[in-house]
């Protein structure tokens, strides 16, 4: 048997790029795997891969699966995901919140970012979170535990930006709403995984390290800087030894996991992969 035979995933921004190659990998490992996006039919973004592409990709490793097409810009929407997975599956095992706001907008600077838009990327990227952690809890608490993993992207220590702001070539930084929710995410998972550690509930953040995405490309072509050379496998992998490891609770119940630093150096995975 595989490890994760019998357990259900739910993976948020499933339709490519990280999410989508977390879910694969967890279907590889046995896992049912329920995906959401909001990508539905190619042309709903400038990006490759559609929520219906990943369920493909998941009923062809024989897993069950569930696609769901959820805006998580709408605060309703996290809420419906669980009643879809809980009437779909009856448990949800291991959540990955990955969904966030990767568009234009990432780069907006203060006096292009009105009220509306700085909450329309909080909601994403970090209340979207909060309400799945919430909804899907008292189903883990009830089955003895599970997992919460939290994609963030700040380095540790949270809140450390480089001179300048969050600097990424000439002229090219990030606007504050994006780190900012980075920077939050790593905390409520500081504060939200020691209290749900005692209904053995594993909430652990880990920060994919800029791994090269379509999202990553699309972004470092359009504003002519060099890729990233971090492959999904580091996180991906990450995730994987995470939820399978012998005494998760020791080694990941509330704390902060840098995947390319812990990638290579458990031999998970390299920058040559």
């Amino acid at each position: 048997m595989k490890p994760l035979t019998g357990k259900i995933a739910v993976v948020t921004g499933g339709s490519r790029g990280t999410g989508k190659a977390i879910a694969l990998e967890l279907a590889d490992l046995g896992a049912d795997v329920a995906v959401t996006a909001r990508t539905v039919a190619a042309g709903d973004s400038v990006l490759p891969g559609t929520i219906g592409e990943t369920k493909t990709a998941l009923d062809e490793r024989g897993v069950r699966s569930l696609a769901i097409a959820a805006d998580l810009t709408d605060p309703k929407a996290p809420a419906r995901v669980v009643d879809e997975v809980l009437a779909t599956f009856g448990r949800c095992d291991i959540l990955v919140n990955n969904a966030a706001d990767t568009g234009d907008n990432v780069f907006a600077d203060f006096w292009q970012t009105p009220p509306e838009s700085w909450n329309a990327q909080v909601q994403v990227n970090l209340n979207a979170m909060y309400a799945l952690m919430w909804g899907f809890a008292p189903s883990m608490r009830d089955n003895g535990g599970g997992f919460m993993i939290n994609l963030g992207s700040m380095k540790e220590p949270p809140g450390v930006l480089v001179p300048g702001g969050m600097a990424l070539g000439p002229d090219v930084r990030l606007g504050a709403t994006y780190p900012t929710t980075k920077v939050a995410i790593y905390a409520m998972t500081s504060f939200v995984g020691n209290q749900l550690a005692e209904d053995n509930i594993i909430v652990t953040c880990v920060n994919p390290g800029g791994a090269a995405s379509e999202s990553h490309y699309h972004h470092m072509k359009r504003l002519g800087i060099e890729p990233s050379p971090t492959p999904l496998t580091m996180p991906v992998k990450t995730v994987a030894y995470i939820v399978t490891c012998d005494d998760p609770m020791t080694r990941f119940a509330a704390r902060y996991v840098d995947a390319v630093e812990f990638a290579q150096g458990e031999g998970l995975a390299s920058l040559d992969d």
